[in-house]
């Protein structure tokens, strides 16, 4: 089982502040079909323009947007010009308001979304809006890249488990990765005592990983004082992991906005390679 289908999605023309090179590096190992998205985005909300000033600054931003996305383009084929991969760049201007219902039509198609973490402190506004629209919209799973990068030779995965839906959701995405690594373990954190898991926490999908070769191990922790992201991410680093794996949004975005999540809290802090999907 491999990922044949891997997609990223360009917003700017520094090409150093997004995953591609992780994305080619993905494809490389993997085999796989590269899909570079480079897409220019007009920000302008016509609501907000004066009357005979709307159309003017439409065009102008559309220009803009237009030719953020040409240069994008050239500068993708350039740097993959010297690649022996198979790959593939398209140039879009979209609308920032249009973006969700675009990349949720787009992105299906691909077996795994590549894209840089959307809160670090380069990161801008439009990259939470792609990877929602990624999970969300076109219900993919996403392979978070840290600011700092990702080595994929992944030899020890996390699975941050909850028996809910996106976290399985998620270990099924990631089995491609989890058939290669040489260690994986199943991190329940005070799971709930009214389950079917209850008797054997995460015994279920360990016995359906070990169908598809892969032999984890299981690990039942007490919650601490720390949120379960920064608990997950502290335990990665003590067993020197190399991915996380874990659900995507298990409550509803709004109120993961407002009072915080999992998710929400592990893509601030992550300093470590994340997959996750719903």
């Amino acid at each position: 089982m491999h990922y044949q289908a891997i997609a990223t999605v360009l917003h700017q023309r520094d090409l150093e502040n997004s995953a591609l090179e992780v994305a080619i590096d993905a494809a490389r190992r993997w085999d796989a079909h590269l899909h570079i998205l480079c897409a220019g985005v007009n920000h302008a909300d016509p609501v907000f323009y004066y009357a005979g000033a709307q159309v003017v600054s439409m065009q102008q931003n559309i220009k803009q947007a237009q030719e953020d996305a040409i240069c994008m383009e050239e500068a993708v084929r350039a740097r993959l010009a010297r690649e022996d991969i198979a790959w593939d760049v398209q140039a879009v201007t979209v609308l920032f308001n249009g973006l969700d219902a675009f990349l949720a039509d787009q992105m299906r198609f691909h077996d795994l979304v590549i894209l840089p973490a959307p809160y670090s402190e380069r990161a801008q506004r439009i990259d939470v809006a792609i990877f929602e629209a990624c999970t969300f919209g076109a219900d993919m799973p996403v392979l978070v890249v840290p600011k700092d990068g990702a080595d994929l030779d992944i030899m020890k995965v996390q699975v941050g488990w909850d028996d809910g839906r996106e976290a399985m959701a998620a270990s099924l995405a990631a089995l491609p990765l989890l058939q290669l690594a040489k260690q994986a373990e199943i991190v329940l954190i005070d799971p709930p005592r009214h389950t079917a898991d209850r008797s054997d926490p995460g015994g279920r999908l360990a016995q359906h990983l070990a169908r598809h070769g892969v032999k984890p191990e299981i690990f039942v922790l007490a919650r601490t004082d720390e949120t379960i992201a920064a608990q997950l991410l502290r335990r990665a680093h003590e067993r020197d992991i190399d991915l996380i794996v874990m659900g995507a949004y298990g409550h509803s975005r709004l109120r993961e906005a407002i009072a915080g999540g999992p998710t929400r809290d592990m893509l601030h802090i992550a300093d470590l390679p994340l997959l996750m999907a719903r």
